[in-house]
């Protein structure tokens, strides 16, 4: 597997953004601009030891400090503020293909975006490449004055979904690893 794109709001000193990596790269540049918030990003999403971090996010994590919802809107309640961190991998084996068919989507490296999604039962691609994004998501619960998070498959997104736990969590079981404590 190889990460391929890290797609980051509200994380840091990251409001929103993306960066590409090929096959081989380096992050490079000055103090405070991001370097360290990018590998921060993607051990929140891979990392083994996000599982055992309580909480496994804090005010500080959250852009600018800002983790309360916004005043509400006229119309409606506010939407929580929410770090959400999207990592794709690609370049799977064929035993992670297996493992999570259920949860790839084709990727195109020539225009390094998702392509159209392939009929459901689909086994090899025409174009491109099979990916496995999977997405970090975060937020302050006002309701227990905690913070919660926790890392998801990100395909497929059905109608209605939300963050509480709808989605299928990608947990070290569901990847093979094993964990020690």
């Amino acid at each position: 597997m190889r990460v391929r794109r890290v797609s980051i709001s509200n994380f840091r000193g990251v409001r929103s953004g993306s960066v590409l990596l090929d096959s081989h790269s380096l992050l490079v540049g000055g103090n405070a601009v991001g370097k360290s918030t990018v590998c921060e990003a993607l051990d929140l999403v891979l990392g083994l030891e996000r599982l055992y971090r309580r909480p496994v996010i804090d005010e500080y994590d959250f852009h600018r400090t800002r983790y309360r919802a916004a005043e509400a809107p006229v119309d409606g309640p506010a939407a929580p503020t929410e770090v959400h961190i999207e990592v794709v991998l690609t370049d799977l084996s064929g035993e992670a293909r297996r493992r999570f068919r259920g949860h790839l989507r084709p990727w195109s490296g020539e225009n390094n975006d998702f392509t159209p999604p392939a009929a459901e039962d689909a086994v090899d691609l025409v174009e491109g490449e099979w990916c496995l994004p999977v997405v970090f998501l975060g937020r302050f619960n006002v309701a227990d004055d905690d913070f919660e998070g926790g890392t998801f498959f990100a395909h497929p997104r059905r109608p209605g979904e939300t963050t509480n736990g709808t989605a299928a969590s990608f947990t070290c079981e569901r990847i093979g690893l094993e964990t020690a404590r």
